[in-house]
């Protein structure tokens, strides 16, 4: 358990070779390692302004937290989860936590489980069937304390990859208008909200889109399927996979792209607001590029460049407005 413990900790950290990232890939094949990588991955999530502290040890603290399990791991099976409920919430305490996930003595839902990643975040969840999800930021992915019993059923909030297991058992996504068949594959599903548009794309094996009254549509490896929530149509073209699931590795692909629609994936993506003067721009701009590594106003400078456009910041608000001066000015001029 201690080993187990050590690795998950350099996981979360970033620290992790390649040797201690493939024996972390063989710990997730358990389904007991999978939860408690899931609960400590939620702690993790939730203490992240704590961790800022300088006073903060979150190596002691995973310590602690090994030694508590480890004392609780004497007891039957189903009093060491309901135990490790009690010892997560209290390192939850620990780390300042007030509003954990799902953990405390008085809130065990067995009905359902939800994780959710907060704005500038991503994470990956490992289902009990074996299957990965990859979550965007403010995404959210919920299912059933059933789950992979007769069926394996999730409702997806915002944005995730999914690698799904073979199994007999049906895999569907469920996005809201409609649901996505699984046959054992991997694809990226993106339906935030406010987005005006929901889109699936298969990067290999087979899914089918399903909606009441209508055929079941089977999507071919490299095929991109754009719901429009105006209308309520479907269509479809083919793309390259990776560049719809590149925020995976950190990389965001535009091919003419309104800056409207790009705005909203920069303020997910580092937790900003973005706005227009006059707001019609946001549909008159469009933009062709790729960023990875990049800053917020690194991104914002490179697009001004290419577009005649300037940008304002104030507290935690960029404007973007039109560029009436020949030379574009950066925020270090």
């Amino acid at each position: 358990m201690k080993e187990t413990f050590e690795i998950i900790y350099t996981v979360l950290t970033g620290s992790a070779s390649a040797e201690e990232k493939e024996r972390f890939e063989g710990l997730m094949e358990e389904e007991e390692n999978r939860q408690l990588f899931n609960q400590i991955q939620k702690i993790w999530e939730e203490s992240k302004a704590v961790r800022s502290y300088k006073k903060y040890d979150a190596r002691r603290s995973f310590q602690e937290l090994t030694r508590k399990i480890q004392e609780k791991k004497r007891r039957r099976k189903q009093q060491l989860w309901i135990g490790f409920s009690g010892v997560a919430a209290g390192l939850a305490l620990m780390l300042g936590i007030s509003n954990f996930l799902g953990i405390s003595e008085g809130n065990q839902n067995p009905g359902n489980v939800i994780f959710a990643t907060q704005l500038g975040n991503r994470s990956v969840i490992y289902l009990p069937d074996s299957s990965r999800v990859w979550l965007n930021s403010s995404s959210s992915l919920q299912y059933s304390g059933d789950f992979n019993k007769k069926n394996r059923t999730v409702r997806l909030k915002g944005e995730g990859y999914f690698e799904v297991a073979h199994s007999k058992k049906p895999f569907v996504v469920n996005v809201g208008p409609f649901n996505i068949k699984v046959y054992g594959t991997h694809f990226n599903v993106s339906a935030y909200q406010n987005d005006l548009f929901i889109k699936t794309c298969l990067a290999k094996g087979k899914i089918s889109i399903q909606r009441t009254g209508y055929d079941e549509y089977m999507v071919k490896p490299g095929e991109l399927i754009t719901y429009d929530k105006a209308d309520a149509s479907f269509s479809k073209k083919n793309v390259d996979p990776d560049e719809y699931s590149g925020w995976r590795k950190n990389l965001m692909y535009m091919h003419n792209e309104s800056l409207e629609n790009l705005s909203r994936k920069l303020e997910r993506r580092y937790n900003v607001k973005i706005s227009f003067e006059p707001e019609k721009l946001g549909e008159e701009v469009h933009y062709t590029g790729t960023f990875s590594n990049e800053n917020i106003e690194e991104v914002l400078d490179a697009i001004s460049i290419a577009s005649g456009l300037q940008f304002s910041k104030k507290d935690n608000l960029y404007t973007i407005t039109r560029n009436n001066q020949k030379q574009h000015k950066s925020f270090n001029d």
